[in-house]
């Protein structure tokens, strides 16, 4: 005799089942191994969430000479968790490839989307604004400031000049930095590129595949920088020697400030240890929750960039397993948030140029939107996707090689737990 439908129990039996599944998986931890499996993440959803995040926040300071808001850091934040982010899959992706293969796949990710983003910058909006302003193009190009050097000194991503002569000056934000300053969103991409080449000589190295260790030993001497920085920040109201200052002048890229590079590269070594160490790296929503409070409340407190980075990866990874699977699709096939945060600051300079931002905050915010989501369309399809159809190109003098050799992947490595395989995402942009 069959029994009756537990759904039909006064008493509310019915809903007890469903009640201990919940419970039991909100104190149940798999590895973070287990719950990150191939495309099946949100990733590109988070990825994308950031950048119109930066846009958020640039839009205030852009458009009216003022932060968003005067305890949070808005953009600051959306850029630590691209590097959160990067940390993780660029890791996976320089432990299943050959180096030149790595690298090849990451000059592919960064730089024709960066080169016509510069063109378009110099040969296109640098033109309009200089010519309506004084009716001709003289002395834009050679310029010692002009479009050219522009073009030299930013080409391989390190952020070098600013600006084009006096182009821009004239905006709340040339008025508040007293400069020209036409594309501020890529000072970060030196910042990610030195990032990759520090993967890349761990690599070369063996570092990834047989001395993880080193990397965790590297990412708790961070740790320690970033709470000793607090507490000086804390008591003094400084910084100590380890983040006052720049790293020396780098080639191609310029001089990197310690403090950024000490925080975004902290969330870019979290995300590396978390991928070396996902076989172990407990997910569960007890300790994603808790993490998500901890980071709103050192946000809101205004203490973000210290030791709240941790818990910060470790939400981000959370929520990249954890999210609905119908954001899953986001970013997956067209990933439109590098465009969004390379054009989205010189659209936001246009804009407040043309008066855009007497039509308020909300008006002004959806109008570059649009237009940057435009840019960042046409960006992808006609620029990114298509340098992206050569990532699997191999020199003439390799195409002899042994098919794994050839194709820069590399078998997993025995007492590893095997890697899925990803979409080679992108990298913050900063």
């Amino acid at each position: 005799m069959l029994g009756r439908p537990q759904f039909l129990d006064p008493h509310g039996d019915a809903m007890l089942p469903s009640a201990r599944q919940v419970g039991r998986r909100a104190v149940t931890a798999v590895p973070l191994s287990n719950a990150y499996a191939g495309r099946a993440n949100s990733f590109g959803f988070l990825r994308l969430c950031f950048a119109v995040a930066v846009v958020l926040a640039h839009t205030a300071v852009i458009g009216y000479a003022r932060p968003l808001t005067d305890v949070v850091d808005v953009a600051g934040l959306g850029v630590a968790g691209f590097f959160g982010i990067s940390g993780f899959l660029i890791t996976r992706s320089a432990r299943r490839a050959s180096l030149p293969r790595y690298l090849w796949h990451r000059a592919l990710r960064i730089w024709p989307g960066l080169w016509v983003c510069l063109l378009f910058i110099g040969f296109v909006v640098a033109p309009i604004v200089w010519y309506a302003e004084r009716g001709d193009l003289d002395g834009l190009w050679r310029h010692p400031a002009g479009v050219v050097n522009f073009l030299q000194a930013n080409w391989w991503g390190g952020y070098r000049q600013q600006g084009i002569m006096d182009v821009f000056r004239d905006t709340p934000y040339g008025d508040l930095v007293r400069r020209s300053v036409l594309d501020g969103s890529l000072w970060t991409l030196s910042y990610e590129i030195f990032c990759y080449l520090i993967v890349a000589s761990l690599a070369v190295v063996a570092v990834l595949r047989r001395a993880r260790w080193l990397v965790l030993a590297a990412a708790v001497l961070v740790f320690g920088l970033l709470l000793w920085n607090q507490y000086e920040a804390l008591r003094f109201g400084g910084s100590t020697y380890f983040t006052s200052g720049s790293i020396g002048t780098l080639p191609l890229l310029g001089a990197l400030s310690k403090i950024w590079f000490l925080r975004f590269g902290f969330m870019f070594l979290v995300g590396a240890v978390a991928d070396l160490y996902s076989d172990k790296l407990p997910i569960s929503d007890v300790l994603g929750v808790l993490a998500i409070v901890v980071t709103g409340w050192q946000t809101l407190e205004g203490h973000l960039f210290g030791p709240a980075l941790l818990t910060y990866e470790y939400a981000i990874l959370y929520l990249a397993v954890r999210l609905p699977r119908l954001l899953h699709v986001v970013g997956q096939k067209n990933d439109y948030s590098y465009g969004i945060y390379i054009y989205s600051f010189v659209v936001q300079q246009m804009l407040a140029w043309l008066g855009a931002a007497a039509w308020g905050f909300v008006g002004y915010f959806a109008v570059v939107m649009v237009f940057t989501v435009v840019l960042a369309f046409l960006s992808w399809h006609l620029v990114e996707k298509q340098a992206l159809r050569f990532k699997d190109w191999t020199p003439r003098f390799r195409r002899g090689a042994p098919p794994a050799e050839a194709s820069g992947e590399r078998q997993p490595e025995p007492e590893r737990v095997p890697v899925p395989a990803t979409a080679d995402a992108s990298a913050p942009r900063g």
